[in-house]
């Protein structure tokens, strides 16, 4: 092997069953958050964190990168420490794992798939939270948001994130 790549590249996705909070089971519903930004407090994630699916996607797609499992390995659902973390808590972590490997975030774009709620009123303070977390300025976030009617995939019952993320050395 030649030596460490200038660049690398990874793809996530996230996906989350969302239920109108006034139909949750639970005494006090989760509001649905994104990139660390309430975006409702009507709907809700089915989630063992907080069910962020911006910052999951990107926590995969960090990972992926730079040749690691995916979020599941690191944060199980299964393992009752992470039931309600905050998912800006996730990413942070894996940042530093990204940077103990000599790698900054060059930039990052992110698909949202929707039906309910409206995500464009959201991007702009979507953007600056993921510039922030990812230590990068903000016009190297790319956010899109899609209802996806007709396709199928409309995001009626849910939501779908894909996140790309290009990473360059800093060694």
């Amino acid at each position: 092997m030649a030596g460490k790549p200038l660049f690398l590249v990874g793809c996530g996705s996230d996906d989350h069953k969302i239920i109108k909070s006034h139909n949750n089971a639970s005494d006090k519903p989760k509001p649905l958050v994104l990139a660390g930004n309430v975006v409702s407090e009507e709907h809700s994630p089915v989630a063992h964190s907080d069910g962020d699916a911006v910052y999951h996607a990107i926590i995969n797609a960090l990972l992926l990168a730079i040749g690691e499992r995916d979020i599941g390995y690191y944060f199980p659902d299964t393992d009752p420490k992470y039931a309600g973390i905050s998912s800006e808590k996730m990413l942070k972590q894996v940042m530093e794992f990204v940077e103990k490997r000599g790698y900054a975030v060059n930039n990052v774009t992110v698909m949202i798939t929707a039906r309910e709620p409206k995500i464009g009123p959201h991007v702009e303070k979507m953007k600056q939270s993921v510039s922030e977390a990812l230590r990068i300025d903000k016009t190297y976030v790319g956010i899109g948001a899609t209802r996806g009617e007709g396709s199928g995939n409309d995001g009626a019952a849910g939501i779908h994130v894909v996140a790309m993320v290009s990473l360059k050395s800093f060694d």
